[in-house]
């Protein structure tokens, strides 16, 4: 795997993503999504919604007094290039 300098993940993070992913992809979907189950956080998420088969979760937090507002934070995130 190649590390890019700018990148802030260490060999252990990816390391750790991709026992993962090794982990996931071994599994059928539905003990995959029995594994999502067991792995959320405890507190409801905002937002659940599948697409094409992948089930997406999105959950947010946002500081009142923040220097953005919630469309520039998300034009923000996805600007920045993929890993």
């Amino acid at each position: 795997m190649k590390y890019d300098n700018e990148s802030k993940k260490s060999p252990e993070l990816e390391q750790a993503i991709q026992e993962i992913t090794d982990l996931l992809a071994a599994m059928t979907k539905e003990q995959r999504l029995a594994w999502f189950k067991r792995t959320m956080y405890a507190e409801p998420l905002a937002f659940i919604r599948e697409i094409d088969g992948t089930v997406y979760a999105v959950r947010s937090h946002f500081q009142p007094d923040a220097g953005e507002n919630i469309t520039e934070k998300i034009g923000r995130i996805l600007s920045k290039p993929s890993l």
